[in-house]
């Protein structure tokens, strides 16, 4: 009676474990909250004691063996849900059978123009009056590094030298100029007094200019790589979003992608991350930029691109269905020729959330190691292909070995781009490629 009286006692504890640690069994279930599938193809899943699977009527799916399968015959939503000692639900699992998506892998070198939404400042510092004094104009009103001008005196800017123009044609008449700002998400406003100040011309001579003592940061532009695009036109590229001189997205108001041309390349090494060096192609526009999310760069082409290596699109793979073991890559070292290239998969990250950090790569191909070291900045979007399937695109680069890097999963830039039927749930030092 006693042994009994201890196990009820017992009871009430593994509940409150079983409930504390649900996220951590999950894991080691090995079990995710979501799988995509395309029609015909099966999934199958080890599912160990103490662990079970039930399904919507609350039967164990399970074999004897401890094996769930599934064979996706039709496109739609299957609900299960993994329990602890059949009782104390750990997680959800959702199989969504979509339709089959099929995509043309890129590695086009492309050079990303964007008018950003404001510009950055970068750096606050002093001005010298003509009086010889020193002063703070920008500190004394309250701006920061890191904030990002919209307009000043109700004008929008979006280029640098636009701010000075519309100072020194305000100032005269005005003793102050009101700027408005976004600082950490938030729309504020500053009133700043400018200072006249004497600056040199380009021939020496010297001006008079009025100056806020702030540095901005260029529109954000630089050359990247096209990861896919479908027979509409719709493409993906970067597999990471643009980001200033701080490490932040970029809001954008437009954009476009132009062809461009790798004149040479700077190679890596351990500590600090080569480059590809190019020219973009007599700037003529092949695609809009409509979005820049963690993901990458989304919107659609004006111009008809190929990628030699494939005639036909192939299909994507989703995240569950990548494997350690070789796999191929393709981007651009010369010119605008598209190459082929061997890489390893030597680890990956499954996730239930989406993320641009999916696997970790390694090059092995002798050529591109020694023409570039392994992976370096511009290579961000670069299409990754294993098995027939398109399953990621290049996303960083490790610093301490530039034969390193990450890749992420093609699943969350297809969605991102809403080439897919559903959109993947948000989430709001390796260097970038």
């Amino acid at each position: 009676m006693k042994k009994r009286y201890n196990w009820l006692l017992l009871i009430p504890a593994l509940v409150v474990f079983g409930l504390l640690s649900t996220m951590p069994l999950a894991s080691m279930a090995g079990i995710p909250g979501d799988i995509r599938l395309f029609p015909g193809t099966e999934l199958s899943l080890s599912v160990q004691l103490p662990f079970c699977l039930v399904d919507g009527a609350g039967l164990n799916v399970p074999t004897s063996e401890g094996k769930f399968f599934f064979r996706a015959d039709q496109v739609g939503k299957q609900y299960y849900q993994l329990r602890l000692f059949g009782f104390i639900p750990v997680r959800d699992l959702v199989v969504d059978v979509v339709p089959e998506v099929l995509l043309f892998p890129g590695g086009h070198s492309i050079g990303v123009m964007v008018n950003p939404i404001g510009l950055v400042i970068s750096r606050i510092v002093p001005v010298r009056g003509i009086d010889g004094g020193e002063y703070y104009p920008a500190a004394d009103a309250g701006l920061q590094p890191g904030d990002v001008i919209i307009s000043i005196a109700g004008r929008n800017v979006t280029q640098p030298e636009q701010v000075g123009q519309i100072v020194n044609e305000l100032a005269p008449q005005a003793s102050t100029l009101t700027i408005e700002l976004h600082r950490n998400g938030q729309r504020l406003t500053a009133e700043v007094t400018p200072v006249l100040s004497v600056q040199d011309d380009l021939r020496g001579a010297q001006r008079q200019v009025y100056l806020l003592g702030v540095f901005l940061e260029d529109p954000a532009s630089g050359v990247g790589t096209l990861t896919f695009f479908d027979q509409a036109g719709r493409y993906g590229a970067l597999g990471h979003t643009i980001t200033d001189g701080l490490g932040r997205g970029v809001e954008i108001s437009s954009g476009s992608i132009v062809s461009a041309s790798i004149q040479s390349v700077k190679q890596g090494i351990r500590g600090l991350p080569g480059e590809k060096l190019g020219v973009f192609v007599d700037q003529a526009v092949i695609g809009s930029i409509e979005k820049n999310s963690k993901f990458g760069i989304f919107g659609m082409l004006v111009a008809r691109l190929h990628n030699p290596y494939f005639m036909e699109p192939i299909p994507i793979a989703f995240n569950h269905e990548v494997k350690p073991g070789p796999a191929k890559i393709y981007t651009v070292i010369d010119g605008e020729q598209i190459q082929e290239f061997d890489v390893e998969v030597t680890k990956i990250y499954r996730q239930s959330q989406p993320d641009d950090k999916g696997m970790i790569l390694r090059v092995v191909d002798p050529e591109l190691l020694s023409k570039t070291g392994g992976i370096i900045q511009g290579m961000s979007g670069s299409p990754i292909v294993q098995n027939g399937k398109l399953i990621g695109a290049i996303t960083h680069v490790f610093v301490n070995d530039p034969r390193m890097g990450y890749g992420g999963f093609i699943e969350w830039m297809v969605y991102e781009s809403g080439i897919g039927t559903a959109e993947p749930t948000r989430q709001v030092l390796t260097a970038a490629c």
